[in-house]
């Protein structure tokens, strides 16, 4: 039986990764100290966890956590970005396993999710690992999806359609056209730190409440990341944010921590 266009094309995709040039040693420096640390997701109230983002981390001999500039400045070329990407979705689906109640979200480049075949692609490492799509979310930056506006709707159309979870991510750090929002088939959106951070400033907050707001209306739920103080977390709770995020609550933590939470329970963990 002939397969059908989108197996092939995730076939294609994974084989160029399989097949590269590069060498295992290359491939093992390139990835050398990467770890994915994990930062959670809570409610308005701060008593659910209900789901965690993950980040690259690169850990030292020494043990020393940096962010993930360490590791992308070793790369040379588009496929050792890509061995990155990759690497990144399958450590945070694989390990999206130990929290089946839980969202994970998973920052995607421009480049990665305006290639060819990624979403065929996408579908076919979480059909191998065993995730079920509701549980994954895609971060999405405003200037990856501006950029090939069309095939980013296009993509973004199959994933959800799938059940994955679209994110627009640092709303407030780019382009910002509230006139977009009704055409991008997203689940949630992410306002940036700095839009938090002037929360106190009557501007800022005025903008936080009309962004909020809209986007309520539009049935997107709305995610305040940076969030760090008390009366911050007051005034997105009055605002109807419906999730938060920052160090208020927790950094980013590895995997195991995350474990411990759930066991401990939360926020009985802090």
């Amino acid at each position: 039986m002939p397969l059908m266009p989108c197996r092939r094309t995730a076939m294609a995709a994974q084989h160029r990764l399989t097949t590269s040039p590069m060498t295992h040693s290359r491939k093992d420096e390139v990835l050398k100290g990467a770890r994915l640390y994990y930062q959670p997701q809570v409610t308005a109230d701060g008593k659910t966890l209900v789901g965690v983002e993950s980040l690259l981390r690169c850990i030292d001999a020494g043990g020393r956590i940096s962010g993930p500039k360490s590791i992308f400045d070793r790369i040379g070329d588009d496929a050792e970005a890509d061995i990155v990407d990759w690497w990144v979705i399958q450590q945070a689906c694989t390990d999206g396993l130990r929290w089946p109640n839980l969202t994970v979200a998973i920052n995607v480049s421009a480049r990665q999710f305006q290639s060819p075949g990624f979403a065929a692609q996408l579908l076919s490492t979480m059909t191998a690992i065993g995730n079920k799509p509701a549980q994954i979310e895609l971060e999405l930056l405003e200037g990856g999806i501006i950029e090939n506006f069309e095939r980013a709707i296009e993509t973004m159309d199959i994933l959800r359609q799938s059940g994955i979870r679209i994110a627009l991510d640092d709303f407030g750090t780019g382009y910002s056209s509230l006139a977009y929002l009704q055409r991008l088939p997203i689940d949630k959106l992410k306002l940036d730190k700095s839009l938090i951070d002037g929360t106190g400033e009557l501007k800022a907050a005025a903008i936080v409440q009309a962004v909020t707001a809209l986007s309520r209306a539009l049935g997107i739920k709305v995610v305040a990341e940076g969030v760090e103080t008390q009366a911050q977390q007051q005034f997105l709770r009055v605002a109807g944010c419906h999730l938060l995020q920052g160090y208020l609550f927790s950094p980013a933590v590895s995997a195991d921590e995350i474990d411990s939470f759930i066991r401990k329970g939360w926020p009985a963990n802090r």
